[in-house]
């Protein structure tokens, strides 16, 4: 079982878990999960060539998604049709696009659920797994299902496959992204300057704000806490990716994305004081 995408459940979250269950291997995945009212959604991409010579886990493509209404017993694609897990053989019905008839590669970023309680995901394109600009532009794609397909929309371009950040789907019908996608003090490299994204109209269109400027490092892997305050809504690090030892910071944000902290690189007891650096 190689990088398979797997679950398993335990009705009260202590020592009873079940025995692991795989929803697929076919040549390797990654995989992202939420949850809303009761609907568990995966979405992964695969490898197409993990396992063979020459193939890696940075050789990424064709988005996948596939749900659950009954804490795991059943599975489901985005439209009901029924899968027997774990899927193995490729196209399925789950298949969100097949990106790689156009030898297009895949980087997940989040899957969440609109106030409708469809799924939306986002990945970024690419035309190769190697950083540069040989495979730029590197789009972000949201791809929301709208009741009988996958509605595909592009949010903006980033230089790197791995500039990273999560969407949010708010109850007010506000979609938001906190993400790296401005080039950083070490342009061409993982992460960036942090933007916040901000949609009314379902990701047709977006207004962005600069969250960090003038960086000494880049930042990235922006994370969205569980249940995100006003206050506490996004948290990340930096580091300057050109250098092995590099120093790294950890910070956060508001949900406006006009204030952020650091958190103090040394804690001498439980509590530390935040930084305010913006």
């Amino acid at each position: 079982m190689r990088r398979a995408v797997v679950f398993t459940t335990c009705p009260t979250g202590t020592t009873d878990w079940s025995e692991t269950k795989q929803l697929a291997q076919i040549t390797g995945q990654y995989g992202f999960s939420d949850t809303r009212d009761g609907r568990i959604g995966v979405a992964f991409i695969r490898f197409p060539f993990y396992g063979q010579r020459g193939g890696d886990h940075d050789t990424r493509t064709n988005p996948h998604y596939l749900q659950s209404d009954d804490f795991g017993k059943t599975w489901t694609a985005a439209d009901g049709t029924p899968l027997d897990v774990p899927l193995t053989t490729t196209p399925n019905p789950a298949l969100v696009h097949d990106y790689w008839q156009d030898k297009i590669f895949t980087y997940f970023k989040d899957v969440t659920f609109d106030n409708q309680g469809r799924p939306v995901l986002m990945y970024v394109l690419s035309k190769g797994k190697d950083p540069g600009p040989q495979n730029g532009p590197r789009r972000w794609i949201t791809a929301q299902w709208v009741g009988d397909r996958w509605r595909m929309r592009e949010m903006t371009t980033t230089d790197h496959n791995y500039d990273f950040g999560p969407l949010y789907i708010e109850p007010a019908g506000t979609w938001r992204v906190i993400a790296p996608t401005d080039a950083g003090p070490q342009p061409g490299w993982t992460g960036g300057e942090v933007v916040m994204w901000t949609s009314r109209d379902k990701g047709a269109h977006w207004e962005r704000k600069s969250v960090t400027h003038d960086s000494p490092r880049n930042h990235t892997y922006v994370r969205k806490p569980v249940n995100a305050q006003e206050d506490f809504y996004a948290f990340w690090a930096d580091g300057d990716p050109t250098e092995r030892d590099s120093e790294s910071r950890l910070y956060f944000c508001n949900k406006e994305g006009t204030k952020v902290w650091q958190l103090p690189p040394t804690m001498e007891g439980d509590f530390a004081q935040p930084v305010r650096v913006r």
